[in-house]
């Protein structure tokens, strides 16, 4: 810890659920290694006192993030307190801050989540870090991912500041039976079951082909935002309307279309076989799972193979087309995909939903596209205004889609690995080009 900061644990008030371990899923274990963080810089001083009061609160609501794990099995609510640490850098101002070069430079303003020692009992799953500026705040907040997604963690976020406020918020409902769970099965029929849902099986000498981009430390590397327009946004929703007739959503038209200028990028020749993944929240599409659950509750799915050469608008009708049935409500589909993955997780087969190496060659084949744009990232007030910049996660998704900052309008997309080799001395306005 550096030298002016104050350092203590928070713990909940009270506890709000009737359980006293959060058990780990499937889903949640495959995560273990993997932290989320998020980055909320604001133009005012928050009130710290006030944050850790209402901290205290929603652990009450959330108190799994103030236990330890005491066995592999989860959670025990232990209320043993999540690390608050409170910081100044009196001299640094929000623009200097915002200068910065995004997820590569920020990691002072939050407090490290070590997988290792989560999982041996020795720390919480979240941790806060409010550092004062000379003219502003920077929040900085990681958990586990094994505790929640993406959606759940920004959730989080929005209703702690709500709590600060005294306003309404969905109290959200830990409850982990409700997730779909394995099923007894030949392990035959759960291969055969891949195969025919088009899964990549791997092999311990494909892993060799991540050797370059891990070696060479740009699987790690992280673009500054490139800006799509709300007015191009427009014209990509219209553009698909007119050729396919469909009324494409704005997620739609983004996908398609930063996927067909990747692959402009990457020089592919006509016919090279590729495809897109997105992740999907299985909120309200799964049966059984509401909007206010928090834990992980996303899957990744992929469309077929189509050829580099394919046209904008025929890779938006192939990821309607794709996407539609998981988008139900019930889905289905989205179930069968679930319990698939949970199947293969269960006897630890090499199956991955799409092609995982793909994503890493050094002409990449996979377009993968993770979707923030609606979820509670510049709507977080704490009682003296909402954040100026709010910067990505850095998971590692190679494409992230991010709201802009609210008086920019339209959306920033961010990218991961192997396409910033690309994207380097680009405008970074490009993708506004149609």
């Amino acid at each position: 810890m550096n030298k002016g900061e104050v350092a203590e644990l928070i713990r909940a008030n009270e506890y709000k659920v009737p359980f006293k371990v959060w058990e780990f899923t499937p889903l949640d274990r495959a995560c273990l290694k993997m932290v989320i963080r998020g980055t909320w810089i604001f133009e005012t001083q928050l009130d710290v006192g006030l944050m850790k009061e209402a901290l205290a609160k929603t652990l009450s609501y959330y108190p799994h993030l103030a236990g330890r794990m005491s066995s592999q099995a989860g959670v025990t609510l232990t209320n043993e307190g999540v690390r608050f640490v409170s910081s100044a850098e009196p001299e640094l101002t929000v623009e200097e801050v915002l200068e910065r070069n995004d997820a590569n430079n920020i990691s002072n303003f939050s407090v490290g989540i070590n997988a290792g020692r989560f999982s041996k009992g020795l720390d919480s799953p979240l941790s806060v870090k409010v550092t004062r500026l000379k003219n502003g705040t920077v929040l900085g907040v990681q958990c586990s991912h094994a505790c929640m997604d993406g959606d759940s963690f920004y959730t989080l976020v929005y209703n702690w500041g709500q709590i600060c406020r005294n306003e309404a918020f969905d109290i959200p409902l830990l409850d982990q039976s409700l997730l779909p769970v394995a099923e007894d099965l030949p392990v035959a029929e759960i291969r055969a079951a891949a195969l025919e849902a088009g899964w990549q099986q791997l092999s311990i000498f494909s892993i060799f082909r991540l050797l370059p981009a891990v070696l060479s430390g740009v699987i790690k590397k992280r673009s500054t935002p490139f800006w799509v327009s709300a007015e191009t946004i427009t014209r990509l929703k219209e553009l698909v309307l007119k050729t396919t007739g469909i009324q494409g959503s704005t997620n739609l038209v983004l996908a398609a279309f930063i996927t067909k200028r990747c692959l402009e990028l990457y020089k592919h020749q006509q016919n090279t076989r590729c495809s897109f993944v997105t992740v999907v929240n299985t909120r309200k599409r799964l049966a059984g799972i509401p909007l206010n659950y928090a834990g992980n509750s996303s899957l990744s799915i992929a469309t077929p193979a189509f050829a580099a050469g394919t046209s904008f608008a025929e890779i938006a009708a192939m990821i309607e087309e794709t996407l539609k049935p998981v988008r139900q409500s019930p889905s289905l589909k989205l179930m069968a995909l679930m319990k698939l993955n949970l199947n293969s997780m269960k006897y630890k087969l090499p199956f991955a939903p799409f092609d995982v190496f793909g994503m890493y060659a050094r002409k990449p084949t996979t377009i993968y596209l993770n979707n923030f744009s609606k979820l509670h990232i510049y709507d977080i007030n704490f009682g003296s205004g909402e954040p100026v910049r709010v910067i990505p996660h850095d998971l590692g998704d190679q494409i992230v889609i991010w709201p802009a900052p609210p008086d920019k309008g339209g959306v920033a997309v961010y990218f991961t690995g192997i396409p910033t080799l690309y994207l380097r001395g680009l405008q970074d306005d490009y993708f506004n080009s149609l």
